[in-house]
């Protein structure tokens, strides 16, 4: 069984227009390759029926 590989880091970003979260990770290939693998994880959302209301509110400011 191969030993696990240790995590180096991570980011995760939102992808505006698309509703959706990106998670990029870094690992550790093996110890004798001395390599790093980048591995992503995408979770799509649903769109929703209506805008959240924080938006609603800030559609309602007038600029004079």
């Amino acid at each position: 069984m191969p030993a696990p590989s240790t995590l180096i880091g991570s980011a995760t970003r939102y992808i505006a227009g698309r509703n959706a979260v990106q998670t990029v990770y870094w690992k550790e290939s093996s110890k004798s390759n001395q390599r790093l693998l980048k591995l992503s994880k995408v979770c799509s959302f649903g769109s929703a029926a209506s805008p959240p209301q924080k938006v609603k509110e800030l559609q309602q400011v007038k600029f004079y």
